[in-house]
């Protein structure tokens, strides 16, 4: 095993040669994932406390307007509606966390579970895709405006990127389909049974995050291309290319993936008004009928879930940042004495070895 006199602080990324970064990374790993669970706990709570307090019964949903007023009373005890609001609470945490059940549907009595493991995989391909569109589209943009700073190729770029900031995804959807579907018939108005139907949802989901993610790379690239060692390299006569792409970008990524990990949690939350302009059957489409159903059942579950995922994402945005700039990982060293024991310890066994 290599041992480092200085691990990894002087390099741009951490090496994984390197024993001591490997045991940093799994501790830092390690610590995040713990930070998820009372993120998602507390969530847990506060959905639950707001679907309690929410006017409406779920008993008088399930049986409808017809029902009298015993068959109401013994549906709600039957459902535990007439316990403490601790009581619910409790048995709401334990089926969900400890038990992984996530009830059935008030409506239909259709497994919750089974209803979202048929309509997350399209979610995440809505949100996702629209990511990936963000970071091929709104990077390059932020990166020609800011190499053209004060031009007209600047002035053209933030005003695309105003523009996506400004205009509603719901009526920038309405209008692809009026262009696109009604009026040329391209592409379908609704559903994706083709590889087409994504097209549409896709670009307007990522609209506002193509903008976003333009913005933040322009004003994270001025400010590498500003820096003394980009004034030092041109300098010595390297190219505009060579500089823009081996020390601007590296050095400009930490926001940027911040960026892409805030876009996606807009992304994620984008895909409820999405999914019901083109009839897209995912989880938003889902929860609003369940709002519009008053189905507290699946509106709990699909809010949790949701959180679990934006805090995976949220991990892995925390990962990259780990293994792009040193100086994160360097939090978890522990201080010099415990560098140094792991030092003479490793030293110890290369001797041995050899």
């Amino acid at each position: 095993m290599r041992v480092c006199a200085e691990p990894c602080t002087g390099l741009r990324f951490i090496s994984f040669s390197c024993g001591f970064c490997r045991q940093l990374m799994v501790r830092y790993i390690i610590k995040r994932v713990l930070m998820i669970i009372p993120v998602v706990l507390l969530v847990g709570v506060i959905v639950f406390t707001i679907m309690y307090f929410c006017p409406g019964d779920p008993a008088t949903t399930v049986l409808g307007t017809g029902a009298s007023q015993q068959e109401i009373d013994n549906l709600r005890e039957q459902m535990g509606l007439n316990d403490p609001y601790l009581v619910q609470l409790g048995t709401y945490m334990y089926n969900t966390f400890l038990r992984f059940d996530l009830g059935e549907s008030y409506i239909n009595g259709v497994s919750i579970a089974g209803e979202l493991a048929l309509r997350f995989p399209k979610t995440l391909m809505l949100a996702f895709s629209a990511i990936i569109l963000e970071i091929i589209i709104g990077i390059p943009l932020g990166m020609i405006a800011a190499i053209h700073r004060g031009k007209w190729l600047d002035n053209l770029c933030m005003v695309i990127a105003l523009l996506g900031v400004s205009v509603p995804s719901f009526w920038f959807a309405l209008q692809l389909l009026l262009l696109f579907s009604q009026k040329l018939s391209l592409l379908p108005s609704y559903g994706v049974t083709h590889w087409t139907g994504w097209i549409l949802p896709i670009v307007t989901n990522s609209l506002r995050g193509v903008a976003t993610m333009a913005r933040q790379a322009r004003s994270s690239m001025l400010e590498v291309i500003r820096s003394d060692y980009v004034v030092t390299a041109r300098a010595k006569g390297m190219t505009e290319r060579n500089i823009l792409f081996r020390y601007a970008l590296p050095n400009a990524l930490i926001p940027l993936i911040q960026q892409a990990g805030d876009s996606f949690g807009s992304s994620l939350g984008g895909t409820v008004v999405i999914e019901n302009v083109f009839s897209i059957a995912g989880i938003g489409k889902y929860m609003v009928e369940a709002v519009g159903g008053r189905d507290y059942a699946v509106i709990r579950s699909t809010v949790v879930v949701l959180s679990i995922v934006f805090s995976v994402v949220m991990l892995l945005v925390d990962l990259c940042f780990a293994f792009v700039d040193p100086r994160i990982k360097s939090q978890y060293e522990g201080g010099g004495r415990r560098r140094r024991r792991w030092m003479r310890k490793q030293s110890k066994e290369v001797q041995i070895g050899a």
